[in-house]
């Protein structure tokens, strides 16, 4: 029985009864004078752990005086009721007929590197293959898979179909250049350096590689997706992408997970639309399925969380120009002391996101109608001439959780926009043809799955909200 079954109704069912548990000892004491131990077990799948009480006539007694936090067991025993105040159950362990425990496996005490105290998040990025066992990583876990289910279910249930991108790439979708390169051309003990075969013009000849042109790993699955969006309908990608960007901040990682749904037939209202929607939807999830670890986050982590998500789905964002966006703060700019002053025509930086969502707003913002030389290629001309159909939501604490757009679908100026910026045209001969052949109005966005969890956890740091971050000079475990 998985220990989250005893914060469930289901838990009833099983009182006085013979049941089977496993997991790792978060505590264990002898009390009783050695009568009997106590052991605090937990599996992983609930913030709160079960109250084990083994007594002494158990065959094994005397093993337990070895072993302590972090041990891990099997224990055979009968689910009562606690007489302890802040637990609901207790499992005791004390008939030899049908009771036992197993040690599955021993945790030298003096050793374990998680003794029972509050680590430092530094110091458990150090340990990353243990910090699972700890509160704070099993929590993030648990959000991060029902975010992960909430993500399907939301699409899913509006009729998207879920389209597997591709990790390697050939083209730069942001247009930045911050990409990771894929070759088999470095040098080894088979190919050394001197070997690597150039041009006449002193160019790496990329004919000699894996791919036989240059290739990276990929940025965001959008160009992708949208060949299915132009042929399927509504689509969307959720997987890992990649930026090889030297930030060190709290919510910049090298590799992180991206949602990037497509909707055809579709402008940048309707883009905005189905962003609100899915983030008031995830949202929901967990505080439906996870009150538990929402109170632990806000009792040890985060205060007034929950009423901080709860405002969020209970209000209609915000809808602004980047040109009333710009005014607003301009407006407030000698009281808010910006570090960059904010002027039409500059990319909006962090500081005037959270000023704008957090200050001005109060709530989540979209910024849209931005202007087309912070912008990329893609996106669709405004009648202006000077500004593109897209669109950022602001989120508190945060700033930029979604950045989408309507793309263009006329060729000619997606021509001249690849032109203008400096991009070959032959990388994207592909992308050109969605507009040749039936071209269609769509719209889409790339939410980041890691920012989304910490706008749903309160942390700050984002190296706690993925299993295994990935940033400049770490790539451990």
């Amino acid at each position: 029985v998985r220990i989250s079954t005893f914060s469930s109704d289901e838990a009833d069912k099983l009182l006085n009864t013979e049941i089977k548990v496993s997991g790792w000892a978060k505590t264990l004491r002898a009390a009783g004078k050695g009568a009997f131990y106590f052991v605090e077990l937990n599996d992983g799948s609930s913030i709160k752990g079960l109250q084990v009480v083994v007594d002494q006539a158990i065959d094994g007694f005397a093993a337990l005086n070895s072993e302590g936090v972090g041990t891990s067991f099997t224990f055979i025993g009968t689910l009562v009721e606690s007489p302890k105040d802040g637990q609901k159950y207790e499992l005791v362990v004390k008939d030899n007929s049908k009771h036992s425990f197993t040690i599955c496996g021993s945790c030298p005490q003096g050793e374990y590197p998680l003794a029972k105290k509050k680590h430092t998040k530094e110091y458990l990025r150090d340990i990353m293959h243990l910090r699972p066992r700890t509160n704070l990583i099993g929590v993030v876990a648990r959000l991060r898979n029902s975010l992960s289910i909430a993500t399907h279910e939301f699409f899913q249930k509006r009729g998207f179909l879920y389209v597997h991108t591709p990790m390697i790439t050939a083209s730069d979708c942001e247009g930045a250049g911050e990409m990771f390169q894929v070759t088999t051309m470095m040098p080894n003990k088979d190919l050394p350096a001197t070997e690597v075969k150039t041009t006449k013009d002193g160019k790496i000849d990329y004919t000699n590689d894996f791919f036989k042109k240059p290739a990276f790993l990929t940025v965001s699955g959008q160009l992708n997706v949208e060949n299915y969006c132009c042929g399927a309908g509504d689509v969307y990608t959720f997987s890992p992408t990649f930026r090889a960007e030297n930030s060190h901040t709290k919510k910049h990682l090298a590799e992180f997970w991206m949602i990037e749904p497509e909707l055809a037939f579709a402008d940048l209202r309707d883009d905005m639309d189905c962003a609100e929607e899915y983030i008031k939807y995830c949202i929901n999830y967990v505080l439906k399925n996870h009150k538990e670890d929402l109170e632990w986050l806000e009792k040890n982590e985060s205060k007034k969380l929950i009423s901080s998500l709860e405002h969020i789905v209970n209000e209609d964002f915000a809808r602004v120009t980047y040109t009333e966006a710009i005014k607003e703060l301009q407006k407030r700019a000698k009281k808010a002391k910006f570090e960059i002053l904010p002027e039409w025509g500059i990319d909006l930086q962090t500081e005037h996101e959270r000023f704008l969502t957090e200050k001005v707003y109060k709530k989540p913002v979209f910024v849209y109608n931005y202007p087309k030389d912070i912008k990329a290629f893609y996106m669709r001309m405004n009648d202006d001439n000077l500004t593109v159909a897209a669109m950022d939501c602001l989120v508190p604490n945060i700033g930029e959780l979604v950045g989408g757009s309507q793309r263009e679908e006329r060729l000619d100026l997606l021509k001249k926009r690849i032109e203008d910026m400096g991009l070959p045209l032959e990388s994207y001969w592909w992308y050109l043809e969605l507009r040749k052949y039936g071209t269609v109005p769509h719209a889409g966005f790339g939410l980041g799955f890691e920012r989304l969890l910490l706008l749903v956890t309160g942390l700050e740091n984002i190296r706690e909200i993925i299993p295994f971050p990935r940033w400049p000079g770490h790539a451990d475990f």
